[in-house]
């Protein structure tokens, strides 16, 4: 309850009074010299109080009294930091006004004066109450020490119990006689798994190869014309620039691309007729078996949206041997005869709901012990009858028993919209910014998000879209739409989230941290009461007009990149920490007073924001960046738009554990910058885009041979280098290269390795753009080779047969280029399959 005020407030202690180089304006005016041990002490206590609770707390959940000192530690937690950020953001107010007012260090001083008391308070009264022991046997869940080290599988999500309605599903979509235009509906409750089981037939091989096109867009609760239009043809293709295009010209446009094509397309999670109506018209019925599959939750929706030639399927709940095996595969537990005697009485419990199933698994995969097995079997106790209350009861048992840290980072999925698709690195550096993950000696941020983020997936409370291109991490996921509203609903009750929807909702009444705009009918007055309590502002309505000047204390303002005609003044924000990438009509007007900003992404600014000492990731696409900071920065992991010329040693000696660097600039400055570089010893990753297009450009050079001193490195990405395709052969000395990326970088015909070339731990190798005509290679040179791309490769003969002799090799993705070398990448496929092993080869355009 108090996991996320106590959270936020620890980082914002550390981040005004313990960083290595604090705010010069707090140095000023004495807050850290004169409140140093009394800071540290209060830090050091609120940390063990809420640690404490956390230990604690499901012992004992339900005591009314511990609830209350929860609300108590909340309240005061949110207190002190409103404090605390006033009285930093006041330092900045004229001279004259500050020297009229109490001194900012007595006043700091009396505020963690008043806070220690009640600290001290809380816990006396904890201890009481723990000292009476007021449990029942209901109330005891108690959490097991030892995490479990097993993981959920990385494999693709299967169905269990679903394959006669897989194939009742998969008939009506290919196998009815019918050549008009059906709609095919999927209905059933919430949690039941319309959307898997849609999407187990999407990709389905032999469905895939019936339709011409396939498209599948997301309508939810809340739909929205523009983005289902928008979601739809880019589904089908990328397209261009849309933004200037109306829903007319979109819906023209979508129905051009389906035309005279045998299509099917998906819409899922539809809860309206309008939602229907507004797109039902893209869809042509040209008499060649197209089919559209929807799912819904309601049974009138798909009685509206059906004539009496389409089809309706009801899903069922699964039978208790279907549940008893679901709750195996997802729990990932050994077969014991405890395992079965404790875990039945369980699955019968979640009464045939999948997800009510897959998330009281997540949460057994997590517990060691017969007695916290036990205890979570008593919990669910019988008294609850219906399906809904009881996935309603698994939810909040599973999220009462995360620790206090991912309590935080869960509730903070509900700020996004329903049935959106999340990315992990931007979720992480939200994250960090709203100080919900903390780095430590061995981790930094990135690598602490991704751990949590795997722990969510680990307890199925995440279903991941995308993996990483060497499939170790986690790219992209969604929240099911049963843990979004459990998220929302948690959230708006610890006054921490607001979410203004299109039907217009009303704000309420009391104070709240996060605001979630998704609507474009927004009156931002309406914003301006909460204003000192609002620190984060997140923007997903496709219009919009903000000043933000009112907000203080706000630390993150976040919007999607997609979004357009927007209008939004960015002024001084004194504890602003995170700023997206710019799009249109975006006035940022001096942010030299944001310190303690972590995630910078702007179009031009002279100023050297590498000053910041808590800077982590920045891009400026015009920013003069050629003058170091003036101390080691030890905080900065990400360049981006990082020019050639001021790639210099002093540079990089004062980022020396920056881990991404992305250089654009000359051919011979990009290629002689490689040398100073090698002082990162910590980078891994590294894009070098060579941007000198003139007839003085050499047509081949070498490559930089000190680039094999970067011994971290484990992605790398070149474009437009004119480098030597023998030449590149170094790069095998890479010892951790994972993916290789080659467009237009290199030059020549010929790409020859020697028998000493073996590109050891490459994962990932993709070319393009290149007039490349033969390539003489086999499988020792790539031994680990799992995803092989080519696009562009107009000249390009054949893929090395030799090919063959990978065994992990897992796709070939193809685009433009030579039959011939279709036919090679079909016959590699062939003979893998001769070994057992399965090769996908997608050829996305074929050139003639």
């Amino acid at each position: 309850m108090a996991c996320v005020a106590v959270a936020s407030l620890l980082r914002t202690i550390e981040l005004e009074f313990m960083q290595y180089k604090p705010r010069p304006l707090v140095l000023h005016h004495d807050l850290i010299s004169h409140n140093k041990g009394l800071i540290k002490y209060f830090h050091q206590k609120l940390g063990f109080l809420i640690n404490e609770l956390d230990e604690e707390r499901i012992n004992l959940d339900g005591v009314e009294a511990v609830k209350d000192l929860e609300m108590k530690l909340r309240d005061l937690a949110f207190r002190v930091e409103d404090e605390i950020e006033i009285l930093v953001a006041h330092l900045y107010d004229d001279e004259e006004d500050a020297e009229k007012t109490t001194q900012p260090c007595v006043k700091l001083g009396q505020v963690f004066q008043t806070a220690m008391e009640e600290i001290e308070a809380i816990k006396e009264e904890l201890v009481k109450i723990k000292a009476e022991g007021r449990k029942t046997a209901h109330d005891v869940i108690r959490r097991s020490e030892v995490l479990s080290s097993q993981h959920a599988s990385h494999s693709k999500e299967q169905m269990v119990g679903k394959e006669d309605e897989f194939r009742t599903i998969k008939k009506l979509l290919t196998e009815h006689g019918s050549k008009e235009k059906k709609v095919v509906s999927i209905i059933g409750m919430g949690g039941i798994g319309k959307t898997t089981l849609a999407r187990q037939v999407y990709e389905d091989p032999s469905v895939s190869m019936h339709f011409d096109v396939r498209a599948w867009v997301v309508a939810s609760q809340l739909h929205n014309k523009r983005q289902m239009l928008v979601g739809l043809l880019n589904s089908i293709s990328k397209q261009g620039n849309l933004e200037n295009s109306t829903d007319e010209d979109l819906a023209l446009k979508l129905y051009q691309c389906l035309k005279r094509q045998r299509y099917m397309v998906v819409v899922d999670d539809v809860w309206s007729g309008e939602a229907w109506d507004d797109v039902k018209n893209c869809f042509p019925g040209d008499g060649n078996g197209s089919r559209v599959l929807l799912t819904t939750r309601l049974a009138e929706v798909a009685n509206y949206i059906s004539s009496k030639n389409d089809f309706s399927h009801h899903m069922q709940l699964l039978d208790q041997t279907d549940s008893w095996n679901l709750f195996c595969e997802k729990a990932g537990k050994s077969r014991g005869a405890e395992f079965e005697i404790i875990g039945k009485p369980i699955v019968k419990k979640c009464k045939g709901l999948p997800l009510a199933i897959i998330v009281v698994a997540g949460l057994f995969s997590k517990l060691n012990t017969l007695n916290d097995w036990e205890n979570i079997a008593k919990a669910l106790d019988s008294s609850t009858t219906t399906v809904a209350a009881t996935c309603s009861k698994i939810l909040s048992l599973s999220y009462n028993h995360l620790p206090h840290h991912l309590k935080a980072c869960f509730l903070y999925l509900g700020v996004f919209p329903e049935d959106n698709e999340i990315n992990a690195n931007e979720l992480s550096r939200l994250w960090s910014a709203e100080g919900l993950v903390k780095a430590s000696e061995n981790e930094n941020f990135d690598v602490v998000a991704e751990r949590y983020i795997q722990e969510l997936m680990d307890r199925n409370l995440i279903c991941v879209s995308k993996w990483s291109c060497c499939g170790r991490k986690i790219k992209v996921f969604g929240v099911h739409d049963l843990l979004h509203a459990f998220c929302v609903e948690k959230a708006q009750k610890e006054n921490l989230l607001h979410v203004v929807r299109e039907n217009g909702s009303e704000f309420p009444e009391r104070c709240f941290r996060w605001v979630s705009i998704q609507s474009s009918n927004f009156d931002v007055s309406t914003l301006c009461y909460s204003s000192r309590s609002c620190r984060s502002i997140f923007c997903f309505s496709e219009r919009i007009s903000l000043n933000l000047e009112q907000f203080k204390l706000l630390r993150v303002f976040f919007f999607r990149r997609f979004l357009i005609h927007y209008n939004i003044i960015i002024v001084d924000l004194v504890h602003l920490r995170y700023l997206p990438p710019p799009f249109h009509h975006i006035n940022i007007v001096e942010l030299f007073k944001a310190w303690n900003l972590q995630t910078l992404y702007i179009c031009a600014d002279h100023r050297n924001y590498l000053e910041f000492p808590q800077l982590q990731y920045f891009r400026c696409l015009l920013s003069i960046m050629g003058h170091p900071p003036k101390f080691v920065h030890q905080n900065l992991q990400s360049l981006s738009w990082l020019r050639g010329k001021h790639c210099t040693k002093e540079f990089f000696s004062h980022v020396p554990n920056v881990k991404k660097i992305q250089i654009d600039g000359g051919v011979r400055e990009c290629n002689d910058c490689i040398e100073n570089l090698v002082s990162l010893q910590q980078l891994e990753r590294l894009s070098i885009c060579a941007s000198e297009f003139n007839n003085t450009s050499p047509k081949m050079i070498q490559i930089n041979s000190h680039i094999v001193l970067l011994k971290s490195l484990k992605r790398l990405k070149f474009e437009n280098n004119h480098f030597e395709w023998n030449g590149i052969n170094v790069l095998c000395k890479l010892p951790r290269l994972e993916v290789l990326k080659l467009s237009d970088a290199c030059v020549g015909k010929l790409w020859e390795l020697s028998e000493d070339d073996k590109f050891g731990q490459l994962i990932v190798l993709e070319i393009g753009l290149t007039y490349l005509n033969d390539w003489k290679a086999t499988g020792h040179h790539f031994p680990k080779l799992q995803h092989l791309s080519l696009f562009r490769c107009k000249n390009l003969k054949e893929i090395p047969s030799w090919f063959v002799e990978i065994d992990g090799l897992k796709s070939i993705q193809l685009a433009r280029c030579r039959p011939s070398v279709v036919a090679s990448a079909e016959k590699i496929k062939e003979e893998q399959l001769d070994y057992g092993n399965s090769v996908d080869v997608i050829v996305a355009e074929q050139h003639g």
